[in-house]
């Protein structure tokens, strides 16, 4: 009952906070980590995975919603990448179950990229759109 109600307070506080950023993908892509030649090898792709982030106005915290479930994300760690013709934020971040993530939000390459602590597998969500609240 306890864990319900911190549940509930969570979603409640994370539909409040979030109101700045938003990010709607179409495609989902896996991949895994292949030692022997030290690159990401395709597992699947989902050409009908539609996906939203909304990032709140202090980016801090993240929401993510599937089709099938909701998680939030407390950003702990957040870095702008620029080198090399890039532009990335490269954010640590911990989901509302406690998982630890990378997520690479990919401006120029257009696509949002999640990796597990392990290095062990990656999840690439292709960009469809992005627009900001006006207040």
């Amino acid at each position: 009952m306890k864990k319900l109600i911190l549940i509930i307070i969570f979603c409640l506080i994370t539909t409040l906070a979030f109101s700045q950023l938003h990010v709607s993908t179409n495609s989902r892509i896996d991949f895994t980590w292949d030692e022997e030649s030290d690159d990401w090898k395709f597992e699947s792709e989902d050409q009908e995975s539609l996906t939203f982030f909304e990032f709140n106005k202090e980016f801090t915290m993240v929401k993510h919603t599937t089709s099938s479930s909701t998680s939030g994300f407390l950003i702990k760690h957040q870095e702008h990448d620029e080198s090399d013709g890039n532009n990335q934020y490269i954010l640590t971040v911990v989901s509302d179950v406690g998982n630890k993530y990378m997520m690479i939000f990919d401006i120029k390459n257009e696509n949002i990229r999640f990796i597990p602590d392990d290095f062990s597998q990656m999840v690439k969500f292709k960009i469809k759109s992005s627009w900001s609240d006006e207040k």
